[in-house]
């Protein structure tokens, strides 16, 4: 048996693929990974086949425009002028995937295909197979409507909630439709129209939402394929040993916090950064900062109570952590939940904000600002109620256990071939 996968995006985007792959792998399928370019050493470092989308896609997230979009520059106004310079060069991008995509469909003949809402070309190939291609998505509101959210995670009332994603997915559906009208003009067993492209996409189709239950219930009005599954990690411990330095700084202190802006980047890291010591000199406050993709930037002298790393297993770290300030990517989200620790959420974009009041609501770490917003003052009051605040851990501890129960690898595999 043979499945593709295919997303597209930061590491956040992958893992819930690569955690699928690692299943499917123990049952003796064969995996290939279409990911971009940019994991090609990730992916066969696991043993896996791999293709490339075109790593122009994680340059432009590296780019001034994207870091000024994701730091919250300027005002609104300003920002939707980025967000369309961003879009036309994604615009271009999206056709040179959907000619790849079409390719590997062609080409492999899998006996499933998994892929990301921004891979939707691959609900075209499910229409002709139907059963055998799945939406994997780690962010609720990618698809099927939410009445008490947009499309973008926030709630304006339920008439413009549900126009929102009336809007979202008739964009969707035309894309799509041009894209049947390209490359699929051959198919004359499947009727491609906006109405039946809509019905496959939020009736028929398989869409698995990567997410806790526990932090989002699956809506009762939603259709039946339409699946709240569950947080699912692949284990990237399996070769990965901490140095002395960290061993040392973990052995110092009970009470640890862990700072991340994961895949997440901004126009002045080193401001960001200088904010963030400043805070935990003065409270003396033993943080690891994990400097990632450079939204965080190591400094040469910081304080004894900080050490900076780069890229740890989160799975690895995270047990040994008391509470967790990031940037609310829903990955980092659900693992710091996992192993019990509470948030703080600095939002950067999108999907971020709504993880933030999520766990606010639910008690789970204080309501976080902006990535805009950070100021010394802001952050020494969160973070002070974050360690402080008992309500938080004991929450988190509640919801881990919850958690622990909510991931059953044999029910997901089981959801996925039958």
């Amino acid at each position: 048996m043979k499945v593709v996968l295919f997303s597209l995006g930061t590491r956040g985007d992958m893992e819930p693929f690569l955690a699928i792959a690692e299943i499917l792998h123990a049952k003796n399928w064969k995996v290939l990974c279409v990911f971009p370019e940019q994991f090609r050493s990730t992916v066969e470092g696991l043993g896996y086949r791999f293709e490339g989308f075109s790593s122009e896609f994680l340059e432009m997230l590296e780019g001034t425009d994207a870091k000024m979009l994701m730091g919250g520059h300027g005002s609104i106004l300003e920002r939707i002028k980025l967000l369309i310079r961003i879009s036309k060069i994604g615009i271009k991008l999206n056709k040179d995937m959907a000619t790849l995509q079409h390719k590997i469909q062609e080409k492999e003949h899998p006996d499933l295909i998994c892929y990301h809402p921004k891979c939707n070309f691959a609900l075209l190939w499910g229409m002709r197979n139907p059963g055998k291609s799945i939406l994997i998505s780690p962010i609720p509101f990618m698809a099927h409507p939410i009445k008490h959210m947009t499309a973008l995670g926030n709630n304006y009332g339920t008439i413009i909630n549900r126009c929102s994603f009336w809007l979202t997915n008739t964009v969707k559906t035309i894309v799509l439709k041009n894209a049947a009208k390209k490359y699929l003009n051959h198919v004359t067993d499947v009727k491609y129209s906006i109405s039946t492209i809509k019905k496959a996409m939020l009736e028929s189709e398989k869409s698995f939402y990567t997410i806790s239950p526990s932090l989002f219930p699956k809506p009762d009005y939603w259709p039946a394929p339409a699946k709240v599954v569950g947080y699912y990690e692949r284990d990237k411990t399996k070769s990965w040993q901490p140095n002395a330095k960290l061993s040392e700084f973990l052995e110092s202190s009970d009470k640890t916090i862990f700072i991340t802006f994961g895949s997440m980047s901004n126009t002045n890291p080193k401001q960001k950064t200088k904010i963030i010591l400043d805070v935990l000199k003065k409270l003396q406050i033993r943080a690891i900062i994990n400097t990632s993709w450079g939204g965080l930037e190591k400094t040469d002298h910081p304080p004894q109570n900080v050490l900076f790393v780069d890229n740890i297993p989160y799975d690895w770290i995270f047990p040994k952590m008391y509470a967790i300030v990031h940037h609310g990517g829903s990955g980092t989200t659900h693992t710091a939940l996992k192993y019990s620790c509470p948030s703080l959420i600095i939002p950067h974009i999108i999907d971020q904000f709504y993880w933030n009041r999520t766990i606010a609501d639910l008690r789970l770490g204080p309501l976080g600002f902006p990535i805009k917003k950070l100021h010394e003052s802001a952050f020494e009051q969160k973070l002070l109620d974050l360690i402080h605040n008992p309500v938080y851990k004991t929450n988190a501890e509640a919801i881990s256990q919850k958690m622990a129960h909510e991931s059953d690898p044999q029910m997901l595999y089981e959801l996925m071939v039958n």
